[in-house]
């Protein structure tokens, strides 16, 4: 019964993946965390079968990494164009802050001229 479940999350593991890699480049934040939570939790519930894997399981799990580095350059992607959001948004404040500043409007200017 344990290779069979293995088998089965394995199976699903790959299908997951394959569909990731495959629409890699129309997934969103949103896409990309699903399949991350999902994809843990797979691989949490194989932990206890690694001891019973076999050369060849391990050698697909291996080319299945390699595979995933499009996974993981997308999602460095998107953390660079957060952050340079982020950073625009807070030079974008700096500016309107420089023209809502708050005066007193009983406020007197005095000239002194010499």
């Amino acid at each position: 019964m344990a290779p069979n479940n293995f088998d089965i999350l394995f199976a699903e593991l790959q299908v997951i993946s394959a569909q990731a890699i495959k629409d890699i480049a129309i997934m969103d934040e949103d896409d990309l965390t699903a399949f991350v939570d999902r994809r843990e939790k797979i691989v949490d519930a194989m932990k206890p079968f690694l001891p019973m894997i076999s050369a060849e399981t391990k050698q697909l799990i291996e080319q299945m990494l390699q595979d995933e580095k499009v996974i993981v350059n997308r999602m460095h992607e998107l953390k660079n164009e957060a952050g340079e959001w982020l950073q625009n948004l807070g030079t974008v404040r700096i500016q309107q802050n420089a023209y809502h500043q708050s005066f007193s409007i009983d406020s007197l200017f005095i000239d002194h001229r010499k």
